[in-house]
């Protein structure tokens, strides 16, 4: 009940088929590229480049390697975008009933069959490419739902085991939704063509031209604004709205430009202004949407990383008038926030080109060019005046004002979500909740695991580069004497795009990616660095710096000697640095970390067991690990002033630590009154807010050299 509810609830249901789609496109993203590509490959509008390719690879060189290229991507792009957006409502079913999941690539194929019966049977292939991605979102969408519906019903499960086959009983259970499926869209295929004598896409086709055909189009302005409506609006729900109204394009704005022609030739003026030159000039520029306008509105106002990343990746395609990067890759189609400026943006632009033409401002461009001619050098060519290419910067100029408030707008939508995002990350990386394969953030298949991957990819190219990642260290204060007498190192991330990362969320990325133990000896080598520079204007030697490892970092067999050869690589001594763990690695006596652990206490480093509160282990188990030293979590320190619990806890902790010889660093100390409770407790090494945030190396010695100067001229007194 509680899953059909789900189905049925609007907002739930929308917002899932949303990011279905989004995924689908993303899917698409590289056949995308590589096409767009293709084509400017092929239209490059250089005639040196043109004879060149002639000369190299004959008269039909345009048939060769970029079509195939356009072919094994704008081609097919109804396909994967198919499979994608099955894929994505697939696993937000599997995590809502993840004790029925169904499987994903099952899940496509059955929606991608449903998709090839609707189609015209004798022309297949030429409707799986773009002109078929309306019908194909459409299939998609209903298929999967049918399909998900009937996979739940018990009766038409099959419960089928074969050994060594791990997937088998889940395609056994949905064969007979599967078959269904497929045959109900196959009946409403048959009886697509059996009522209008024309498969799903070709109807589709005919009603989408039907109202035009009612009307005698004479390429005036209210015809002109009709047209660039619906071509734009087709674009925006995923048809290729150039390609569906291409019919009326030949028969009414082709059939101007010939007009105008005839009557020039004859002496007499051009009857007609809006010609199919006039739109690719003046309106089409970047392609549709007159999307360089939003280009240049992304580059010029947006902050979000990804906005102009991809800005920056179709700015030169689009300045030959290819679009679709920007059209599937931000993406722009059914993309509710750019609707508007997308579709006013085109009919603003044919009004004023219209009235400049009319008013003799501008020429009317009577020289067809190939669709490919950059925009200002378009509009002198076709002109053959510099007013034309004015005309046309000030149709860039003011398409980019429209678009820059709605940029605004998209970024803090982002903005939002990224946000959003990122606190549901920080929850999952402080969780012990971990997916199907063992990790904590990757396996999500939402906004959540997209930004966790996005960060994994970043934060792995930090650690090759270095850039962004630097040390923080927060010093541990005496509050008998006030002296300083040591600091832990603590990682931090600024992200290019997000700012900082909370070291949460990048321990728990790194630890699912795989590359935690280049990142703490990273850390390691950066803290003996500092270390070592501390040393050489004569910080004491008995002051240390901890350094935090990982229980991943334990497991291996080689760690304590290349800890050794980083602090040899410096020339510090080892009790110059420590070693930081947490308190649930410290569990098993016989697990290898713990074997390590010992070995690194025999090599002469001190081993403190950090955020000791959490409730991970037993006191008792303190007798089986060399721990030099316990700290405190903010679990209990937070409120020891207030907690008569906590504090009790604490004085149990300190009397078995001073019969163990265990040193005592308490956490998270913010006020006077934890202050003297704590000393009252006999915990006198402090860490926390109360006497310094975390610092930068510089202001750490700085910090450190002031305190302990006025420390000792208080004891000199």
């Amino acid at each position: 009940m509680e899953k059909l509810y789900a189905w049925a609830n609007p907002v739930w249901a929308l917002s899932s088929t949303m990011q279905a789609i989004r995924n689908g496109f993303l899917l698409c993203l590289p056949l995308v590229v590589a096409g767009a590509l293709a084509v400017l490959c092929n239209n490059l509008p250089l005639p040196v480049y043109q004879e060149a390719m002639r000369t190299l690879f004959g008269p039909d060189w345009r048939q060769g390697l970029f079509a195939l290229i356009w072919q094994g991507s704008f081609g097919i792009l109804s396909l994967p975008m198919v499979i994608g957006i099955c894929h994505s409502l697939v696993l937000v079913h599997n995590q809502k009933s993840p004790l029925a999941p169904v499987n994903p690539v099952t899940a496509g194929v059955v929606a991608l069959g449903s998709f090839v019966v609707l189609l015209p049977p004798n022309d297949i292939l030429g409707h799986i490419g773009v002109q078929g991605l309306f019908v194909g979102i459409l299939v998609s969408l209903c298929a999967i739902r049918l399909f998900l519906w009937l996979a739940d019903v018990k009766a038409l499960q099959m419960q089928v085991y074969s050994e060594g086959m791990a997937s088998a009983p889940q395609a056994f259970s949905c064969l007979i939704a599967g078959m269904l499926t497929l045959s109900v869209f196959a009946v409403i295929g048959i009886g697509f063509r059996a009522a209008f004598g024309v498969s799903v896409q070709e109807l589709i086709h005919d009603l989408v031209l039907f109202p035009f055909r009612l009307v005698f189009f004479h390429g005036m302005l209210d015809t002109s604004i009709a047209y660039v409506f619906v071509t734009h609006l087709f674009w925006f729900f995923g048809l290729h709205g150039t390609n569906v109204l291409d019919p009326l394009t030949r028969d009414i704005f082709e059939a101007a430009t010939q007009a105008n022609l005839l009557a020039q030739a004859q002496g007499l003026p051009p009857p007609h202004i809006v010609t199919k030159t006039f739109l690719d000039i003046f309106v089409f520029m970047g392609g549709a949407g007159t999307s360089i306008c939003l280009l240049a509105a992304i580059l010029i106002a947006s902050r979000n990383h990804g906005s102009r990343r991809m800005a920056k990746i179709s700015i030169a395609p689009g300045l030959f008038n290819i679009n679709e990067i920007v059209l599937f890759g931000l993406p722009v189609i059914l993309n509710p926030v750019f609707l508007v400026p997308f579709l006013l943006v085109p009919l603003v632009l044919t009004c004023v080109s219209f009235v400049a033409i009319r008013v003799g401002f501008v020429p009317l461009p009577m020289e067809a060019l190939e669709w490919t001619t950059p925009p200002i050098l378009g509009g002198y060519l076709a002109t053959h005046s510099l007013l034309g290419s004015l005309l046309q910067a000030f149709n860039l100029a003011l398409g980019t004002l429209i678009y820059l408030p709605f940029v605004k707008i998209s970024d803090r939508i982002k903005d939002e979500g990224q946000r959003a995002a990122q606190k549901k990350l920080l929850e999952i990386a402080l969780s012990n909740v971990v997916g199907p394969s063992g990790k904590k953030c990757l396996d999500r298949d939402d906004e959540v695991g997209a930004l966790a991957r996005t960060l994994a990819h970043d934060l792995e190219m930090a650690l090759e580069t270095g850039e962004g990642l630097y040390l923080e260290y927060q010093p541990q204060v005496d509050s008998r004497t006030e002296q300083v007498v040591g600091t832990e190192a603590l990682v931090r991330w600024r992200h290019p795009a997000f700012g900082p990362v909370a070291p949460p969320i990048m321990i728990a990325i790194a630890e699912d990616a795989g590359f935690i133990k280049p990142l703490g000896m990273w850390v390691l080598n950066e803290a003996c660095a500092e270390r070592a520079r501390w040393q050489e204007v004569g910080l004491a030697d008995d002051f240390k710096t901890s350094v935090n490892f990982s229980a991943l970092q334990l497991d291996d067999e080689g760690l304590p000697d290349r800890v050794v050869q980083y602090l040899d690589r410096y020339h510090l001594a080892r009790r110059t640095i420590g070693i930081e763990v947490t308190e649930s690695v410290a569990l098993d006596p016989d697990a290898r970390h713990n074997q390590i652990l010992i070995r690194l206490h025999e090599m002469g480093f001190a081993i403190s067991i950090d955020d000791f509160g959490m409730g991970h282990s037993s006191l008792v188990y303190l007798k089986y690990f060399p721990v030099d030293v316990l700290k405190i979590d903010k679990v209990l320190s937070k409120d020891v002033a207030t907690s008569k619990t906590s504090a009790e806890v604490i004085t149990t902790i300190v009397e078995l630590c001073r019969a163990l010889k265990i040193k005592i660093v308490v956490e998270f100390v913010e006020n006077q009154a934890q202050i003297d409770r704590l000393n009252e407790l006999g915990c006198h090494i402090i860490q926390g807010y109360f006497y310094s945030p975390p610092l930068s190396g510089d202001n750490m010695l700085a910090y450190a050299r002031r305190m302990n100067a006025a420390a000792n001229a208080k004891h000199r007194e």
